[in-house]
C-alpha cells in the first residue's frame, strides 16, 4: 500500500475502498439509526413486498451479516398480524418462499376484504302507506315501493 500527500493507506481491494469510504463520508451515528430501524420495522400499510425490500436494504446499508434463519424470524415478526397468524401455520426453509407465502397469503386476504365489503344489493330505505298518512306528506329522499303479492288460497274462496 502506498503512502500518498495525505498519508493515507490506498484501497488495494474492494472491502478496504469500502471501508475508507464509510469512514469518510458516513457519520459515526448513521450506523446506530439504522440498527435502531432495523429493530422496529414493522410491515405496517405497506405490501410484503416493499416491507421485504425495506428490510434486505436496512440490512445492506448496516453491511450486517444475518443468518437466514435470524433473517425469517426477523422478517415474521414484522409482518401484520392477520398474515403472520397464517404464516406460521406452514414451514418454510427459506426466506425467498416465506415473502412468497406473506404475499400470496396478503393477496388473498385483500380479495376477500374487497368482496365481503361489496353489497350485493342495493339498499333502499321503505316508506309504508301507514307512514305516509301519518305524516301528512312524503318525506325527501325517501322511495316508495310497490310490493305485488300473489292472492292466497284463502283469498280465491271468500271472492267466489
Amino acid at each position: 500500500m502506498d503512502i500518498g500527500l495525505n498519508k493515507r493507506l490506498a484501497a488495494v481491494s474492494w472491502d478496504d475502498l469500502k471501508l475508507c469510504m464509510r469512514a469518510r463520508f458516513v457519520p459515526p451515528h448513521y450506523r446506530n439509526e439504522l440498527l435502531l430501524k432495523l429493530q422496529r420495522l414493522q410491515q405496517g400499510p405497506r405490501s410484503v413486498d416493499e416491507y421485504f425490500k425495506d428490510l434486505e436494504t436496512t440490512l445492506t446499508k448496516i453491511d450486517m451479516y444475518e443468518y437466514e434463519e435470524s433473517k425469517i424470524a426477523r422478517f415474521v415478526s414484522g409482518l401484520r398480524r392477520e398474515i403472520q397468524d397464517v404464516v406460521e401455520l406452514y414451514e418454510y426453509f427459506s426466506l425467498e418462499k416465506l415473502v412468497h407465502l406473506a404475499s400470496k397469503t396478503q393477496d388473498y386476504q385483500l380479495k376477500n376484504s374487497i368482496t365481503h365489503f361489496k353489497k350485493p344489493y342495493q339498499e333502499v330505505q321503505l316508506q309504508t302507506p301507514l307512514q305516509e298518512k301519518s305524516i301528512g306528506k312524503k318525506t325527501p329522499g325517501l322511495q316508495i315501493q310497490k310490493v305485488e303479492t300473489r292472492p292466497s288460497k284463502l283469498q280465491h274462496k271468500t271472492e267466489s
